[in-house]
């Protein structure tokens, strides 16, 4: 009796809700109000860790405006126009950090991440328009994981920005998403769009118990597993203790020898050791150093003529059961023979640059990881080997003049790992690649059982990004179940265990050494074995919704003489 009286209350509450919020002809206050709301939630939930929960309902407003439009079909254009500017607010407030490296970026990045989410809205209005409400959720559920996974996974899809997937809101709440080592990311926006979409049908279109316990089961049962998973974890595999070295070296002014303030490449080398020696004990396995911590571009095959190296030589003598592994950029020279795409010709030989990670231990072979995952724009140009080669100097010119920026490395040949021994093998993670929980989860599929994360996030300035791409590294913490170990510049660096809580970390633009114990898991998780399957199954789905509404649009058109006329035909 008390759940049916709850029930009709609920429905009776929800029905005044739509009366009221619901206008019964155009208003162009009332669009601007929905548009406010939805931007302004979607900021809210990436700019304070607490606040991810709004995903939940930051997507209803979008769906109202677009209600609207069944309602007041002749003002089509101006509710898309309203969908693209609140598309275009959410990334601006939630982006506008990238112009500290240069303005065109953030003018390219807002605008290219705003027409790819329009995307899945079209596809929602003409699945909905073709064929009715329920096919109109369905594509946009399916088309909006499509949009994410193509950014995750496709590899013919070189402007990737996963950036704003819905899945990484939740990054702060790891009491919320410990489910995430079977889904990954996609299972958080899966879970956030469904929210979205019975809670607005539950408000704007027909009210029963059914769509009411369909939100409350939807919405509580994945929290509850979760919180379950989250108290009753205990960490697993063996224990290492490991130091992460924070140098704090701004990029802008004290890096590169062009900057004002440079500092000399000998004592940045003198700066990593001093802060790694106040640190280390006896007990002390493992020591990461952050991306391009090692300055200056070295040549892999005389690393160890190398004059800037020796300092660091001598220091894993006096530390023998040391292990080193350190961001580096470094460069492949074939001489005369252009051996590789990205190969440019310096000096008259063809050499690659990359961005690097050594992995460094007295008596043992140099390893080397290459950067695989790309930024965009900022280490390659994308589709560059397919445009004319006079655009492509043209771009490289222009990519220089903005910012600075020379986009030429090369791309590695995939995940690696490094075998610290028998019982300890890490995972390189260079910035960028943490995003990509799959290509994360094939290190892990090679025998990884620690991540190693190491980044430089000085060149966005003291914003927010700090927090946010430390926030992140709980997701693969949470998805693989490893431990992240993580090394930034001027960024945060810290500890974070297995099921996405911070050990320790340090403070934004500080220079600092910190020590801490962390399990090397073998055990691998779902996701880890089966990657974005969510992503696959959805483009299949959404692939196939297309062919349906597709074929019952041309039954629609062919039925009806008056379009058949209209058409030509």
């Amino acid at each position: 009796m008390l759940h049916r009286l709850i029930s009709k209350r609920s429905t009776l509450w929800i029905n005044r809700f739509n009366i009221f919020f619901l206008p019964k002809q155009f208003s162009k206050r009332y669009v601007l109000l929905l548009i406010a709301l939805s931007s302004s939630l979607f900021y809210l939930s990436w700019c304070s860790s607490w606040f991810g929960g709004l995903l939940l309902v930051a997507i209803i407003p979008m769906l109202g405006i677009l209600k609207l439009l069944t309602i007041t079909p002749s003002k089509k254009y101006f509710y898309f126009f309203s969908i693209i500017l609140t598309l275009l607010l959410w990334n601006i407030l939630t982006l506008w950090w990238i112009y500290k490296a240069a303005f065109p970026a953030v003018f390219f990045a807002v605008c290219y991440n705003t027409l790819c989410l329009a995307l899945p809205w079209l596809f929602y209005y003409y699945t909905r328009k073709w064929g009715g409400l329920y096919l109109g959720y369905l594509g946009l559920v399916t088309s909006w994981l499509t949009l994410e996974h193509a950014h995750l996974s496709w590899d013919f899809w070189e402007l990737t920005f996963p950036w704003l997937n819905l899945g990484n809101g939740l990054a702060a709440l790891p009491q919320w998403i410990q489910w995430y080592e079977y889904t990954g990311i996609l299972g958080g926006s899966l879970w956030i769009l469904i929210a979205n979409i019975l809670l607005y049908h539950s408000i704007f279109e027909r009210t029963n118990r059914f769509v009411l316990k369909g939100l409350l089961g939807w919405v509580f049962i994945p929290l509850s597993i979760s919180l379950i998973i989250y108290y009753y974890h205990r960490e697993k595999g063996n224990y290492i203790e490991a130091v992460v070295v924070q140098p704090n070296i701004d990029s802008y002014t004290e890096k590169y020898p062009y900057a004002r303030f440079f500092i000399p490449y000998e004592c940045q080398i003198d700066r990593l050791l001093t802060l790694s020696k106040e640190q280390l004990t006896p007990a002390t396995c493992l020591l990461l150093w952050p991306e391009s911590a090692i300055p200056g571009s070295l040549q892999e095959a005389r690393l160890h003529d190398d004059q800037l190296m020796q300092p660091i030589f001598e220091f894993l003598e006096r530390h023998p059961a040391l292990h080193l592994i350190t961001g580096a950029t470094s460069e492949s020279i074939y001489g005369l023979t252009k051996a590789t795409k990205t190969a440019q010709k310096v000096r008259g030989e063809y050499t690659d640059y990359f961005n690097s990670v050594f992995y460094l231990k007295t008596g043992k072979k140099i390893d080397i990881y290459h950067k695989h995952k790309r930024l965009p724009g900022g280490e390659y140009i994308p589709y560059l080997n397919i445009l004319p080669e006079k655009m492509c100097g043209w771009l490289k010119r222009t990519f220089l003049d903005i910012g600075d920026i020379d986009p030429c490395l090369a791309q590695g040949n995939g995940a690696q790992v490094f075998e610290i021994d028998h019982r300890i093998k890490i995972a390189p993670i260079i910035c960028y690649e943490l995003l990509y929980g799959a290509f994360v989860g094939s290190s892990v599929q090679k025998g990884a059982n620690l991540l190693g994360v190491v980044t430089n996030d000085g060149w966005w300035g003291n914003t927010p990004i700090y927090d946010q791409f430390f926030e992140y590294s709980r997701l693969i913490a949470i998805s693989h179940r490893r431990s992240v170990i993580r090394a930034a510049n001027t960024g945060i660096s810290g500890f974070i265990n297995q099921r996405g809580e911070v050990i320790a970390e340090t403070n934004r633009l500080e220079t600092a050494a910190m020590r801490s114990v962390v399990y090397a898991n073998n055990k691998m998780t779902f996701y880890s074995l089966y990657g974005d399957y969510i992503g696959h199954i959805a483009a299949w789905i959404c692939l196939i919704l297309f062919c349906i509404v597709w074929i019952i649009r041309l039954q629609q058109k062919y039925r009806d003489p008056k379009k058949m006329v209209k058409s030509g035909s």
